[in-house]
């Protein structure tokens, strides 16, 4: 018997993306022109992905072999 598991890769990604908060500071930090904390939210953000990606979905996947 073969079980697959899949782990849910939103509640993840959720759990690992930066505070909302500190978005909302980096965009009023860029109109102030300085868009340093911007640029490390977004790193922030492009390592989540990185590290939780969305792979293509098997429709087989959750068969039981």
């Amino acid at each position: 018997m073969k079980i697959t598991h899949t782990a849910d890769v939103n509640a993840m990604r959720r759990a690992a993306y930066p505070p909302l908060a500190d978005f909302a500071d980096a965009l009023y930090w860029q109109s102030k022109g300085d868009s340093s904390k911007l640029d490390t939210y977004l790193e922030a953000i492009e390592e989540v992905k990185r590290r939780f990606p969305k792979e293509q979905a098997d429709p087989r996947a959750s068969e039981h072999a």
